[in-house]
């Protein structure tokens, strides 16, 4: 199997950004901040149906999707990113604090689950990892 280095992973000529939705504003900008080291595009959304506008309009690589937001759900958004067109595409991560186990949320289709209290490497490398499979 060929990956794409992370820098030519690209919708349109232009690197496909990784989603962060969580309802957090710290939460949202250490995982932006971890991330942006890798040098990735990262958009941030403050709940479910602002991170569903974005993946319609942005097309991310990877969402990175806490379970407890008002509005839609991290794994409502994410049964809805694998139900659409071109969904399957589409990596997505939850990031919890034990909101929903893990197979609550690998019903809900997610590719990869984390705790919060898990150490932020794992999650640095499975962004990595999935970015380079987009």
């Amino acid at each position: 199997m060929s990956a794409l280095p992370a820098d030519e992973a690209a919708v349109g000529g232009v690197r496909a950004p990784v989603l962060v939705a969580d309802d957090d504003s710290d939460v949202r900008t250490m995982v932006r901040m971890l991330l942006e080291l890798d040098g990735h595009r990262v958009l941030e959304a403050k709940d479910g149906s602002v991170a569903w506008e974005l993946i319609q309009s942005h097309k991310p690589a990877v969402v990175v999707a806490d379970v407890q937001m008002p509005g839609m759900t991290g794994l409502q958004l994410c049964r809805k990113v694998k139900d659409s067109e071109g969904g399957a595409t589409i990596k997505v991560i939850v990031y919890t604090a034990g909101m929903a186990s893990r197979e609550e949320s690998i019903l809900a289709g997610c590719d990869a689950y984390f705790l919060k209290t898990d150490p932020l490497p794992g999650l640095r490398d499975a962004v990595r990892r999935f970015y380079d499979l987009a």
